[in-house]
């Protein structure tokens, strides 16, 4: 059975309606393989700021995968070829000459396992503040990791060990949205979340579904969990990935009530069997 209108999201958990911004992202029939195996294939869909993005399928249907892909990540783990567009504001993310470290720091990519610098909390902000130019005085880039940590969650709790908490020995959970902060820090166009909600518990992830709606205000945002729950209340479209294919993207309420593709309505059916 297909999830009812109840799962999707209801008037007292969704902030006040934002109004779509520009094209950030733009995918049209994206392809990528690499060693010759083809890994994305029929990629396309546009992002704006204001929106959320949720990709859904089984494991291995690329959703990490592509997320890792627009960031050009892969590239540092194997030799890759794209076929297709990929762009980002209207430049091809993998054409001659594009600026990839600038492109990382307004397109940022949050996995699903923490990666904290070994560094204080301060210096795990700071350092990318102070390497993009963001902030160069440390008045201004004080105010940047407040502000930062504050989007988080994250300020009362570590407002006093700034300096002296080593990133890498916070608890799992702090770990994973320090480093979110350090990705806001950047002032970025697109968030992806991998697996935002996995491995936390219901106060957490109630935190972390209200921090998520904040970041729609003035971001893109793709996110890829396997609660389809956590999909329905966040997630304005959804796209349906299997073996490294889109296979639908809708409205959140057309793919989880009423999905056209067969493939679509069996992972469904399955998932919420």
């Amino acid at each position: 059975m297909f999830h009812s209108l109840p799962l999707l999201r209801k008037p007292s958990q969704i902030a006040e309606d934002v109004t779509p911004g520009p094209t950030v992202l733009r995918l049209q029939d994206f392809g990528l393989e690499a060693g010759g195996v083809q890994l994305l294939s029929g990629v396309t869909f546009d992002l704006r700021i204001g929106e959320a993005l949720g990709l859904i399928g089984r494991a291995g249907a690329g959703k990490s995968l592509l997320m890792r892909a627009i960031c050009r990540l892969l590239e540092q783990e194997r030799q890759v070829v794209t076929r297709g567009s990929l762009q980002h504001r209207g430049q091809e993310i993998f054409g001659r000459g594009f600026d990839t470290p600038e492109m990382r720091a307004k397109v940022v990519y949050i996995p699903e396992v923490a990666n904290p610098f070994p560094m204080s909390v301060w210096d795990n902000i700071a350092y990318g503040v102070k390497l993009n130019r963001i902030a160069t005085r440390r008045r201004e880039m004080a105010d940047h990791v407040e502000a930062a940590l504050r989007r988080c969650r994250l300020w009362d709790e570590l407002k006093d060990v700034l300096h002296t908490q080593r990133a890498t020995a916070l608890p799992p959970y702090q770990q994973r949205l320090l480093c979110l902060a350090r990705s806001l820090a950047l002032n970025p166009d697109v968030v992806m979340l991998d697996q935002p909600t996995g491995s936390i518990d219901q106060q957490e992830n109630e935190s972390l579904h209200d921090i998520a709606m904040d970041l729609k205000t003035d971001h893109a945002v793709v996110f890829a969990t396997a609660s389809l729950a956590d999909t329905a209340r966040l997630a304005d479209r959804v796209a349906y990935l299997e073996e490294g294919a889109l296979v639908e993207i809708d409205s959140a309420e057309m793919i989880l009530t009423a999905a056209l593709a067969p493939q679509t309505r069996a992972f469904l059916e399955s998932t919420s069997a």
